[in-house]
């Protein structure tokens, strides 16, 4: 019995030590490192957030937030059409990924929420804006819009997580959610499940239809990995059908722009939209994967344009 506890201690130890090792490799994200980002920082309840300003400053404002693991630099090109076109544009990195701080906390939606109504006060928007969600930042924008209604003029949902989203169940999901377990496995195994998306793939397509940053770059830095695990337990990415029912009471206006071989926000998602918000207007990129935003961005950014001009 005595080898037997004494197995256990040492495959214990294995673990937590495998698990440290790891994490001691990782930079702290401090003043030194943020040198190099390109935005402001806002000193919010849950630490600082990167945020930028684009476009001419009396432009009307357009808020941009983007999903679960790559940062605002995600939104490069339609920030450059709407800027064009005369938009104000305020983009930001959600605490843990990009230049902002990876607060140890649960990551919710009352997190998210919370951070945005902090961002836009520290930014200084008191006027209503146009709003854009990114995937994860789809059911984000949707609540904030059910809660906030007066405070927005116009939304955008891009391929919108929150409905039917590969990968939100099964059985690996339900590895990732068990504590330590999954901890641990996400610690050793999470950076190359993430670079190994096909979104990350970029051999066959032009330069002016890639990503404009480094995905890479944030997993340098301690916390991203923790922060993403975190809202992948406490953030569903389906279910929620209250959310996009109780945006649809608003009246606000909604556009919502899918991709028919999105592998991740399932095609199956726009006609369930329509069923929840029968007044939205819902648009279908034939051959369109989950990164349309920027690699049909020549498509998209005119249907963005001409979204937020209506009400100009």
């Amino acid at each position: 019995m005595v080898w037997v506890l004494r197995l256990i201690s040492l495959i214990i130890l294995a673990f937590l030590g495998s698990y440290l090792v790891v994490d001691l490799k990782l930079k702290p994200l401090d003043a030194e490192a943020r040198v190099a980002a390109p935005g402001v920082f806002a000193d919010l309840s849950d630490g600082k957030l990167h945020y930028r300003w684009d476009g001419p400053e009396d432009g009307p404002v357009l808020v941009l937030v983007h999903g679960f693991s790559t940062p605002n630099f995600i939104y490069q090109q339609n920030v450059e059409a709407l800027n064009a076109a005369g938009f104000r544009t305020l983009r930001f990195d959600h605490f843990g990924r990009g230049w902002s701080d990876r607060p140890r906390t649960r990551y919710d939606i009352e997190f998210y929420d919370r951070t945005l109504n902090e961002l836009l006060s520290a930014a200084g928007v008191s006027q209503p804006f146009g709003l854009v969600g990114l995937s994860m930042g789809g059911p984000i924008v949707a609540e904030f819009t059910a809660r906030y209604p007066e405070r927005v003029d116009r939304l955008a949902l891009l391929v919108p997580a929150g409905l039917d989203t590969a990968g939100a169940d099964g059985a690996s999901a339900a590895l990732l959610r068990t504590p330590l377990i999954g901890d641990w496995v996400w610690r050793m195994f999470g950076k190359s499940i993430l670079l190994g998306d096909p979104q990350y793939d970029e051999a066959s397509r032009a330069p002016e239809y890639h990503l404009q940053g480094d995905v890479a770059e944030q997993f340098e830095y301690r916390g991203y990995l923790q922060a993403l695990l975190s809202t992948f337990r406490h953030m569903p990415m389906a279910g929620r059908e209250e959310t996009y029912a109780s945006l649809a009471v608003t009246g606000v206006p909604v556009l919502a722009i899918y991709g028919d071989a999105d592998p991740t926000v399932l095609i199956s998602s726009a006609a369930r939209l329509e069923s929840l918000m029968p007044e939205a207007d819902i648009r279908i990129v034939e051959g369109g994967a989950h990164g349309l935003n920027y690699q049909r961005h020549d498509l998209v950014n005119p249907w963005l344009v001409d979204w937020f001009s209506s009400d100009q």
